[in-house]
């Protein structure tokens, strides 16, 4: 599938849909020039009622011009939040093409998210269901407070608050929302920003932005990811509004 049909697919299925953020394309913007890949990328954020569609899209590193004809190599959506109507239009999407579980389980395991994938050729189309069904369980009360330990200790290392991070996250509970929002507030913390954008903790942003403008130009990979976090967290924005 060429990259202007991938495009023009969603257009049409998600025609009407208001976009809580401004779209993120790589060719478009010169500081992700330099950033070291073998593709370009690009980012939409589609809201509606309680739900966030963030579609990725992914084709190779050709010339700016020659992008419309390239060929999409991914394309994917990540369902966050609730909308059926949403839910119903990423369907469409999948319209049409072979299903590859295959796929899936190649690139990412038992994860636990929920993915639909097809294929178009050689582009992978996926729709991805971030929302998990039903309460998770609580740690209990002594890892808690080891793992949040681990996060206001000055001398733990960045893996160590990474690790944390990705364990408390399995709760996603209001203490483990308080845990991460204050981690982001002291210091920099690329997991936790990514984690409390997804969950569409807004108070995040502020902290988020304080990172984004102090990242070195020639850093187009952190660049590239807190700005696409930052614009997730504007379209959680637009839809409190």
């Amino acid at each position: 599938m060429k990259l202007s049909d991938a495009q023009a697919l969603l257009e049409r299925c998600f025609a009407g849909m208001d976009e809580g953020a401004p779209r993120l394309r790589e060719p478009d913007d010169a500081r992700f020039a330099l950033r070291p890949s073998a593709v370009w990328l690009e980012y939409r954020w589609y809201v509606h009622e309680r739900g966030l569609a963030e579609v990725f899209l992914k084709w190779g590193r050709v010339p700016a011009e020659q992008s419309p004809e390239a060929e999409a190599t991914v394309l994917r959506l990540h369902l966050l939040g609730a909308s059926p109507e949403l839910s119903r239009r990423a369907e469409q999407v999948l319209e049409g093409g072979t299903p590859s579980k295959e796929r899936i389980l190649d690139l990412f395991g038992g994860d636990g998210v929920r993915r639909e994938c097809v294929s178009f050729g050689r582009t992978s189309v996926t729709v991805e269901h971030w929302e998990a069904a039903g309460p998770r369980p609580l740690l209990d009360d002594a890892r808690f407070e080891a793992l949040t330990s681990t996060l206001g200790d000055e001398d733990s290392t960045n893996e160590e608050r990474h690790e944390a991070v990705q364990r408390l996250a399995a709760e996603r509970s209001p203490r483990v929302v308080e845990a991460l929002v204050s981690l982001v507030t002291r210091r920099p913390s690329l997991m936790a920003l990514r984690v409390l954008s997804e969950w569409g903790e807004v108070r995040a942003r502020a902290a988020l932005q304080r990172d984004l403008a102090s990242v070195r130009p020639d850093n187009p990979a952190d660049l590239w990811a807190l700005t696409a976090l930052d614009r997730r967290l504007e379209a959680w924005q637009a839809l409190r509004r």
